[in-house]
């Protein structure tokens, strides 16, 4: 998993047991409020789903996220 931008959002992930599908739209909703071009979202989203590996999509995800 590399990080292609240094962009980061603020979203608390610690403690997160959910759906792929309730990250996703947590992490795109959030990156949209905060100023993230579509493009800049998809690819972190291309990104994070590439695998089909729920650590990969949740670690991905997390490298773009402070709390």
């Amino acid at each position: 998993m590399k990080q292609t931008f240094s962009k980061t959002v603020s979203l608390n992930l610690d403690g997160f047991k959910g759906r792929p599908t309730t990250l996703l739209t947590l992490f795109k909703d959030k990156a949209k409020q905060e100023g993230w071009t579509d493009n800049e979202i998809n690819e972190v989203v291309t990104e994070a789903e590439r695998l089909l590996d729920y650590d990969h999509l949740i670690e991905t995800i997390r490298s773009y996220c402070t709390t």
